[in-house]
């Protein structure tokens, strides 16, 4: 008799339904905040020589980039031989020197992260508030920028020095030996490849590189601000120099482009390339294309093209391009060409913008749409069957697939479509596919030749405890220090599978007291004269400074080209003279004869000894000069936002 199967194969089919019931019901759920992409994006904003790009899912491909090229978490950049390039990121700039090999190891509105491999880099960060990172490896050492400021990090041919100077702010730069503060006016200098301090010593230098950061740092201070758009959206310094504003009922402030013909049409002077997860996204040839093709909407008003940058936000929300698709093969037009041709229209005020790429939360979708008087509360789940702006002149262009998946430049590639034939272009859900090989080996004079990408040089031999501090010795000088003195902690995912940096936890027992280990006597650096680091060498110890004592971050005038920095006036932050906590001494190592080979000893138990309290002298400096009313603190600060009526509950907008 055969055996009856029938109950198995019953069984198989109902969890295979349940399988495709629950994947279905998976793909229904809407996508969490985490699944987004960051809302913040880079770009090429000055360059001079060649600059090429190595992303991250093409890390072994160089391509050459130019002006406005959007730049993003993952992608290796290396400024060819004599060449300069300045990154903006919104909450500041990075800038390139010649023969200079970095990893954007992190960039979101949280983080900005940076890997150098070797090279030149100057750091302005212009905004940090409580809770995010901004934060350097180099292949020795760890930076931790705490304070907005002006940096710089040279990192040697053979990757084994690290030279980190702070003009303005403050930095923490950690190695195997612990953390060492590098306060304005100071330098440090880390050398090895498995360095155990830092050598922090006062006093700058400058380069012909630093007197080209100081005059783009002025172009930034020049520029006039003004209660349309945040300092947080990338491009906006190009607006003033290159356009007019003005006050429409219907948009609010409207912005209007002054170097263009009067044929100019949005989305037209430049070319399609492949970014990251978003896909398509528009790379404009105007200088001061890139906010109006990245942010906000178009309109056409009275006979040209205005741009809306909508109700004020202080951090907007970034987009590959704000374009509705419209045409592809079974498009009539594309029938009578014999291949497939491919259209975009600018999105007008009020029309929803919709994410191709499927990976946007709720909260995404609001921040995307809300500024432009998009009902918010509905979300369209296909196009519209129309553009509003394809009735305009100019509103709709279009190209062949073959150029448009090839980067090459629309207006000279760009097909004409009457508007009786535009209105028939069926609306496509998802943007075409751009090819991403496009990439040429760059031909370099440089030691070595063309640099491997920058995420190849990862270190992996500090070992970091939970908060981002490097594992501190075993023995020697404890010092109590006050916690708010301590880095603050490196959050958000780990920069690289190589060189990982966790969050959360409760750290190692040093950390919770507030304690920090001092480097052993035989590993520090030289003392230096004069100041409280000289006197905490002295004593044998590395001393923590609260932040009580610590120097304010100039907010006034910007730096000049050479870059005088003046001497801190610790009185102005701290009525009283502080001391510092009361120490813990433990036993200290045995002394050994500098000609005998060291011996190897356990680490010394605590022992309890009567409390002394060190007195730290602070130097009689000259207050500083209180800041000119004109003065344009809101670069570093976020004191720029103000205005009646908030978007999203950080800035109010403008009447």
């Amino acid at each position: 008799m055969p055996h009856d199967n029938r109950p198995a194969t019953f069984l198989a089919r109902a969890a295979l339904g349940m399988l495709v019931a629950l994947a279905a019901l998976a793909a229904a759920l809407p996508a969490r905040a985490d699944d987004d992409l960051p809302g913040r994006v880079g770009r090429v904003a000055e360059l001079a020589g060649e600059l090429f790009i190595s992303p991250a899912d093409a890390p072994d491909q160089w391509s050459p980039i130019g002006l406005n090229y959007p730049v993003t978490g993952g992608d290796n950049l290396w400024a060819g031989n004599d060449a300069r390039a300045e990154i903006d990121f919104g909450a500041g700039q990075f800038r390139l020197a010649g023969n200079t090999n970095v990893h954007l190891s992190r960039l979101d509105d949280r983080q900005f992260a940076l890997f150098v491999a070797q090279g030149r880099v100057s750091v302005r960060v212009r905004v940090l508030d409580a809770g995010e990172v901004a934060h350097i490896d180099t292949p020795n050492a760890q930076i931790v920028l705490t304070r907005p400021g002006l940096y710089r990090i040279d990192v040697s041919e053979n990757r084994e020095r690290t030279a980190v100077v702070v003009r303005e702010g403050e930095a923490n730069v950690m190695t195997a030996g612990g953390v060492q503060q590098v306060l304005p006016g100071q330098s440090a200098d880390i050398e090895g490849a498995d360095p155990r301090f830092a050598n922090v010593r006062n006093g700058l230098g400058s380069d012909g590189f630093d007197a080209w950061v100081a005059n783009r740092d002025r172009r930034y201070y020049r520029s006039r601000s003004n209660n349309y758009v945040s300092r947080e959206m990338v491009g906006w310094a190009d607006l003033e120099e290159h356009g007019t504003w003005s006050q429409v009922p219907e948009y609010g402030a409207v912005w209007y482009p002054t170097e263009v013909g009067a044929d100019w049409a949005p989305y037209r002077n430049g070319y399609w390339a492949q970014v990251g997860g978003w896909g398509p996204t528009w790379v404009d040839y105007a200088p001061w294309g890139y906010a109006p093709s990245h942010y906000g909407r178009w309109a056409f008003i009275g006979n040209r093209w205005g741009w809306t940058p909508g109700a004020y936000v202080a951090r907007p929300f970034w987009a590959p391009a704000l374009v509705g698709w419209t045409g592809g093969a079974g498009w009539s037009f594309s029938v009578s060409s014999g291949v497939p041709v491919y259209g975009w229209v600018p999105l007008a005020w009020g029309e929803a913008y919709r994410p191709w790429w499927g990976r946007c939360s709720n909260g995404c979708w609001q921040r995307y749409n809300r500024p432009y008087a998009v009902n918010v509360s509905v979300r369209p789940s296909a196009p519209p069957a129309r553009y509003v702006n394809l009735s305009a002149p100019g509103g709709m262009t279009a190209m062949p697939a073959s150029a448009f998946i090839s980067r090459r430049p629309v207006a000279q590639n760009m097909v004409a479509v009457s508007g009786g034939i535009a209105a028939q272009a069926p609306t496509l859900a998802a943007a075409p596919i751009v090819r991403t090989d496009l990439g040429r080996i760059p031909v370099s004079s440089a030691p070595g030749g063309v640099p491997p990408p920058a995420s190849t040089f990862y270190r992996t031999g500090i070992d970091r405890t939970p908060g981002g501090i490097a594992s501190p010795p075993s023995s020697g000088v404890t010092i109590a220090v006050p916690p708010g003195s301590r880095p603050a902690p490196v959050t958000g995912t780990p920069l690289s599978p190589r060189n990982p940096v966790t969050s959360g936890g409760a750290g190692s027992q040093d950390q919770r007291d507030g304690a920090v280990i001092a480097v052993p006597p035989s590993m520090r650096p030289p003392s230096s004269s004069g100041g409280m680091a000289s006197q905490g060498q002295r004593d044998g110890a590395v001393i923590a400074v609260p932040p009580s004592m610590r120097p304010q971050a100039p907010t006034s005038a910007p730096p000049s080209a050479g870059y005088a920095v003046p001497a801190p006036s610790l009185q102005q932050r701290a009525p009283a003279r502080p001391t510092m906590a009361p120490a813990v001494v433990a036993s200290p190592p045995v002394s050994v004869a500098p000609s005998m080979p060291p011996v190897a000893r356990p680490a010394p138990a605590l022992i309890a000894v009567p409390q002394v309290v060190r007195q730290v002298p602070v130097p009689q400096v000259a207050p500083l000069p209180a800041p000119a009313p004109s003065s344009p603190a809101g670069n570093l600060q976020r004191s720029d936002r103000r205005s009646p009526e908030r978007i999203d509950g950080d800035k109010p907008a403008p009447k």
